[in-house]
Parts: structure tokens; sequence; C-alpha cells
């Protein structure tokens, strides 16, 4: 009796250690095979149709961002740089309750067309989900420069948004197919800085170094066409 219950314990063991081995390997098979991102194409296009900035008032644009990435594999390692924005256009004529600016080299801001800041660095922070079922990849997007002029007067308050020490997160909305659908400004880490103003007669302006929130959601495409880009894990 005794005999055969230690060989009952011994076949009890035995499984539980062949069954914690199997899941060791399901997990580290699962983690290498999950070291990277795949994108199905290394050029993108972000269009809103109403980007705000919150400050003191509320100005929307239309905006643009167009740029790459610089492999169609990326590493999943936090703060790395993956992609540049390499064009940044406001469509003025469609802003409301002011006008913003992108500094691209083109566009006007306070009477002149300040010298382009671009490109604009995009780097990879983060996903939400458990592997492989990932549904948002975070990103940070850094040097960003823009204006921002409000008032029912010319050079009434003319702003210029954007430190070296921004960094600005959007998370990107992943379909279970792996389609990237959106990209929205992070509640919360979604803040560009006032670093000068240039025109406040009536000191109504924000103040420089203080910030406001950008916010909205824009459609991810394929740069010059409606198809989505796909991401997957590799």
């Amino acid at each position: 009796m005794r005999k055969a219950y230690n060989k009952m314990r011994m076949s009890v063991k035995l499984t539980l250690t062949a069954l914690a081995a199997a899941l060791m390997l399901a997990s580290a098979i699962g983690t290498a095979s999950a070291g990277r991102l795949s994108t199905s194409n290394q050029n993108f296009r972000i269009t809103w149709t109403s980007l705000e900035f919150v400050s003191t008032v509320t100005i929307r644009c239309p905006v643009t961002l167009e740029g790459s990435f610089h492999y169609r594999s990326i590493i999943k390692r936090e703060r790395s740089l993956i992609g540049l924005v390499t064009r940044a256009i406001v469509n003025q004529a469609g802003c409301v309750n002011g006008t913003g600016s992108a500094f691209n080299g083109t566009e006007r801001y306070n009477g002149i067309v300040p010298a382009s800041t671009l490109p604009w660095h995009v780097t990879y922070e983060s996903f939400a989900g458990v592997l492989p079922n990932i549904s948002s990849i975070r990103l940070l997007l850094a040097r960003t420069r823009f204006g921002i002029e409000t008032g029912f007067f010319a050079g009434e308050c003319a702003v210029q948004v954007g430190s070296a020490t921004d960094n600005i997160s959007a998370d990107a909305a992943r379909e279970p197919g792996g389609n990237i659908t959106t990209l929205t400004p992070t509640e919360g880490r979604n803040r560009a800085t006032i670093i000068q103003v240039d025109e406040d007669p009536f000191g109504a302006c924000p103040r420089e170094g203080e910030t406001g929130a950008l916010r909205g959601i824009g459609q991810v495409t394929l740069l010059g066409n409606t198809t989505r880009i796909r991401i997957t894990l590799i």
C-alpha cells in the first residue's frame, strides 16, 4: 500500500514538473516571438479633422502629420527612436476660435513665416493589452513647434508652443486583426509648453512656461491612400 502511494506521489510530482516546464517554455516562446513589431508599411499619415489646443481658450484646427518609420521591424524598447514626422500641415482656413500654424517653413504665424523645425521625433513607449493581443501602442512625439493666435482682432494674442523637453504621448488604437485605426493624445500626458509670447497687448494670453492640452482623434492611414497600417508581433 505504501509502495503504491509513493509511486502515485512520484507520478503527480512528475506531472506537475512537466506542466510547469511546459508553461515556462510557452512563456519564453511567447516573449521571444513578441520582441518586435512589424509594420505593413513604413510611410504614414495622421489626419485630424479637429485637433484641439486647450489653454486659456480652445482652438480647433484640421491638422495632418506625415512621416515614416525607420524600419519595417520595430524593437519594443521604451524611448527608442522609431520614426520621424517630416511634414506637418495646419488647415488655417478651417481653424475655429483662432489660428494655428505648424512651424514647417511655409505657414504664416504672427505676420511672418518661421523657419522649419521639422523633422519631429517619433519614439516607442509601451503597449496596452496582454500579449499577443495588443489593443494599443503608445508613442511619443518630441521636438514639435507650432504657433497659436487668438482674439477678435489680428495680433491680439500670439504664442509659440513646444519646448525641447515636451514629450507628447499618443495612443494608436489597434484592431484584433492588427490594423491601426486612430491616434489620440494621451490624457494627462498630452501637454505642450508655451515657450514665447510674441503679442499680448491686453494681457490675456497664456504666460511663458504654462501648458496647454492637445486633444482629438486622428485617423491613421498609409501615406497617399486610405489603407490602414497593419502592425503585427514577430
